[in-house]
């Protein structure tokens, strides 16, 4: 289904605007960011782009010097072959950020036919690609009466211009009917083969449709009995992995009345809350209490000695792991969601197996995750080599600890075993730390890091681990006793009989309803490789849950803060100026130091800042950049104002609490204006 485009609000005080140009016309293809229209507010002449979608023109609602009302459909984008709504339909009134669809019905009645009436499986026409809606049959590879098993090569498609041989994905047996002649087209999804055992009856074209199908059944219910589920389907939902997306995914599901199924190989709660943020969070607490004890001299208090304890810090960071993990496995079972321990095999589009059982189920949410990177490298066994999981599971603090990759999780780990006293050297490849940061902030952590003890070499990489050192690609040899590999996740690979488009690079393919290539088969989190954090999973999850069984919902990656549990915090939401350049938007920006604010005087860390950017134009905030004293709790004010299209006067214009941290954000914002008053 399509999308309007509609006439946007170019400045704050713009009511309508009046088309001048079209930049394109009906039949055109157009992507996200193509300048489709130039439209005049006031006395200014603006080229506008398409926010909307990837696809083709379909429709364009106005004319040239119409003068067109804010928020009106102005043109609509959608798959080429569709019919677009009728400028009645789409200037009619009511919301028209998407065309209306027809509310969702619960799953049709059983069929007089089922597919219990037979001995065997269907094989259905598959979706090979995002756009693909039916295929032809080229040519059958196989015959009726023939054996087959799983991944025999049954049939060749044609899909678009590109002919592609199918293999069975269904199960062994022998072909027992092929529901189509060479040359027919065939919708995605329907029956093209019957396999089951030798001599068994199969059913006909028609039954068969009729099952995979059951809304083509001659008799039907009266509506009122139309709307009450049927029990075609043991679950309504499976979610593979009960990570921050997938328990997020199965108990807001839940809530909305669906029957859900999680399933879980490893530990309730993922890697978050096992093996990555909990844990290194909970030896964050470990690291700025040991450097409150080391500072506790400037504070008046005199501390004569202290030693730390690394058992219990492992202790510790278990038991607060256990507790949440925990307390996940109470709210899937408050929510009456099924938990299911084992590897979830998708067996077809609506069959799990686990082990010998076999789960039928509506839909399928995958929600498997990612695992560490371990890059080859040259190693005499001289050195000990650690993912983050490893890391943080450690028995003994190492003396010189190196880490390859200077991203998010090393630099993390850097500032935590440096406080524990061990001697840290960062590699990184690229020519900073952090290089995804904002390069004031970059700056000011580099410079933190550096000052405590952490060695950082940039632009270099590792070639091998050879006598105790780790030999560098300039030749250098650096002194380890143990090597953290920290560049990078991959997706864990979807345990899978049927074909789900993966990337390149393994991620699943998803549209912009986090859709799979297969219609009732979604993905989330880290094995979609969008923004690859634990609250994007949770969002991802919330949302295919509220499309699949509420009104809707979406998720904006580009509205996504991202936080480093460095020791100062590096937090961040939206555009660096870097960025804003590259996209061609002017802008402006203000930095409030932590040096001018009370709060953080008063609790002997002034290091940092807050910086804001805004769009020049119409002084809406686009960035948010912090380093600092509680980092990761000021960018949500970043992102409520981001999400809420909030200008820096608007923020300005509103009475912060003194003295706290969050004056930063606000000073920081009446600076743009130049009416900043401490910094």
């Amino acid at each position: 289904m399509g999308k309007y485009m509609l006439m946007p609000k170019l400045d704050m005080s713009m009511e309508e605007g009046q088309i001048l140009k079209w930049m394109c016309k009906v039949g055109d293809k157009t992507k996200r960011g193509d300048i489709v229209v130039e439209v005049e507010t006031g006395k200014v002449a603006l080229e506008v782009d398409n926010p909307t979608a990837d696809g083709t023109v379909l429709a364009l609602y106005v004319d040239e010097g119409d003068d067109v009302k804010v928020n009106t459909p102005i043109m609509y984008i959608g798959e080429e072959g569709e019919v677009p709504p009728t400028k009645e339909e789409a200037l009619g009134g009511g919301d028209k950020s998407e065309p209306k669809e027809e509310k969702k019905k619960a799953a049709p009645k059983k069929a007089k036919v089922s597919l219990d009436d037979f001995n065997g499986k269907f094989m259905l026409m598959p979706k090979l690609d995002m756009s693909m809606e039916e295929g032809q049959i080229l040519k059958w590879m196989c015959k009726v009466g023939d054996e087959t098993k799983r991944g025999d090569i049954v049939v060749e498609v044609e899909t678009g211009k590109v002919a592609l041989e199918v293999d069975n994905p269904t199960a062994d047996g022998t072909i027992l009917a092929l529901y189509a002649e060479e040359g027919e087209d065939v919708k995605v999804n329907e029956p093209i083969i019957f396999i089951g055992e030798k001599g068994s009856t199969p059913p006909t074209k028609e039954e068969a449709m009729i099952i995979t199908h059951p809304e083509l059944a001659d008799e039907a219910e009266d509506s009122a009995e139309d709307e009450v589920p049927s029990n075609k389907y043991d679950y309504d939902l499976a979610v593979i992995g009960a990570g921050p997306g997938g328990y997020v995914c199965a108990i807001r599901a839940a809530q909305l009345g669906a029957k859900v199924v999680i399933f879980e190989k490893e530990h309730i709660g993922g890697v978050c809350l096992n093996k990555g943020c909990i844990p290194t969070k909970a030896f964050v607490k470990n690291a700025e209490v040991l450097r409150e004890v080391k500072h506790a001299g400037e504070m008046g208090i005199e501390v004569e000695s202290f030693k730390t304890n690394w058992s219990k810090v492992i202790e510790r960071k278990n038991g607060v792991v256990s507790k949440l993990t925990g307390g996940v496995s109470g709210l899937l079972k408050r929510h009456k969601v099924e938990v299911i321990m084992g590897e979830a095999v998708i067996n077809t589009e609506h069959e799990i197996l686990v082990g010998d059982k076999s789960y039928d189920v509506d839909n399928i949410v995958i929600a498997c995750g990612s695992d560490s990177v371990m890059i080859p490298i040259e190693n005499d066994n001289s050195v000990k080599v650690y993912d983050s999981e490893g890391m943080l599971n450690i028995d003994k603090l190492p003396e010189d600890l190196v880490i390859i990759g200077g991203g998010v999780i090393g630099v993390e780990l850097a500032g935590i075993m440096n406080e524990f006293g061990v001697h840290v050297t960062i590699v990184e490849m690229l020519d900073s730390i952090l290089a995804m940061a904002d390069d004031d902030v970059i700056q000011v952590v580099d410079k933190e890091l550096r000052n405590h003890g952490i060695d950082i070499i940039t632009g270099v990489g590792a070639s091998k681990l050879a006598g105790g050192n780790v030999v560098l690609s300039d030749g250098r040899e650096i002194k380890a006793d143990a090597v953290l590999m920290s560049v990078g996740r991959k997706p864990v690979k979807v345990a899978s009989n049927i074909n789900i488009l993966v990337s390149e690079r393994g991620f699943v393919e998803i549209d912009n309803k986090l859709r799979t290539s297969v219609d009732n088969i979604y993905a989330i989190g880290d094995v979609t490789g969008k923004v690859m954090l634990a609250h994007t999973a949770s969002r991802q999850g919330i949302v295919v849950a509220e499309d699949l069984y509420g009104e809707g919902a979406t998720v904006d990656y580009s509205r996504i803060p991202s936080c480093v549990f460095t020791i100062p915090e590096v937090a961040w939401i939206g555009l660096n100026e870097k960025q804003a350049e590259e996209l061609g938007i002017p802008y402006k920006s203000s930095k409030m130091p932590f040096a001018g604010v009370g709060k953080a005087l008063a609790m002997n860390d002034t290091t940092g800042f807050v910086k804001v950017i805004t769009d020049e134009r119409f002084d809406e905030i686009i960035g948010v950049h912090i380093v600092g004293l509680n980092a990761s709790d000021i960018v949500a004010q970043g992102a409520i104002a981001i999400d809420l299209e909030a200008t820096s006067e608007e923020i300005a214009n509103i009475t912060f609490a003194h003295p706290t941290l969050s004056e930063g954000f606000m000073e920081a914002c009446e600076g743009i204006s130049g009416k900043m008053i401490h910094g």
